[in-house]
C-alpha cells in the first residue's frame, strides 16, 4: 500500500493534524534559510505545549534545586509576593531552538525584501512566544538544560520591603538561589552550587 493509499485511510481529522514540530518552508524569493525543524521529541513537545502552554517542566530540575524552586516560591508567597513560574528544565535540542530563533531574528528584523516577509512574520512571532530578548542571546549550554536554574516573574509587595526590610534576592539565598545577571535578566534565577554556572 502506498503512502497516498495510507493517508486516505485516515479519518480527516488525522490527515489535517499540523505537525509536531515548528517549521517553515523556504520561501522561493528569500535568500534567507528557514529556522531549522525540531526533530527530538522532548524538544517538540515543549515546542507545542510545555512552556508554551505554561505547563512547566519541573521534572528535569535536579532535587535540590526542586527543592529551592517550592522554598523560594512558599517564602515569596507568605510576604505577600507574587510567583509566576515562566521556565524551568529545558531539553538541549530546545535550548538549540530557541538559540535558532534569536539569530534568525537577528537576521531577519531589519528584512524589507517582500520576498522575506512571510518568514520574517514567522520568526517575529516565534521570537515573541518564547519571550527572547533582543539584548539576550540564548547560549549553547544553558543552567536551564543542566536543571539548575528557573525563569520566574516574582513580585513583592512595596509594604512587605518597607515594613520587614524584605528584598526578593535576601529570600533567593535564604532559599539557595542567587540570580547571576539580575540587570540583563532578572527573572533568571539558579541554584547555588558552589561553582560559577551558566545562564540563559
Amino acid at each position: 500500500m502506498s503512502g497516498i493509499e495510507v493517508l486516505r485511510g485516515l479519518p480527516a481529522v488525522l490527515r489535517s493534524t499540523p505537525p509536531l514540530f515548528s517549521t517553515t518552508l523556504a520561501a522561493p524569493n528569500c535568500k534567507v534559510p528557514p529556522l531549522s525543524p525540531i526533530e527530538e521529541a522532548d524538544a517538540v513537545a515543549f515546542e507545542n505545549g510545555n512552556e508554551a502552554s505554561g505547563v512547566i517542566d519541573l521534572s528535569g530540575l535536579r532535587p535540590a534545586m526542586a527543592r529551592a524552586l517550592e522554598k523560594f516560591r512558599r517564602m515569596v508567597l507568605s510576604a505577600g509576593g507574587t510567583f509566576d513560574l515562566k521556565s524551568a528544565y529545558r531539553p538541549p535540542a530546545y535550548q538549540a531552538h530557541l538559540q535558532d530563533v534569536w539569530f534568525k531574528w537577528m537576521e531577519l528584523r531589519n528584512n524589507r525584501t517582500a520576498g522575506c516577509q512571510a518568514l520574517r512574520a514567522h520568526v517575529a512571532d516565534e521570537f515573541s512566544r518564547h519571550l527572547l530578548m533582543e539584548t539576550q542571546k540564548p547560549v549553547t549550554f544553558s543552567d536551564h538544560t543542566l536543571g539548575l536554574a528557573f525563569d520566574a516573574a516574582v513580585v513583592l509587595p512595596r509594604a512587605a520591603r518597607q515594613r520587614r526590610r524584605v528584598s526578593l534576592d535576601r529570600l533567593a539565598v535564604l532559599a539557595g538561589l542567587t540570580r547571576p545577571d539580575i540587570h540583563r535578566d532578572p527573572v533568571h534565577f539558579k541554584l547555588v552550587t558552589g561553582r560559577g554556572g551558566l545562564h540563559g
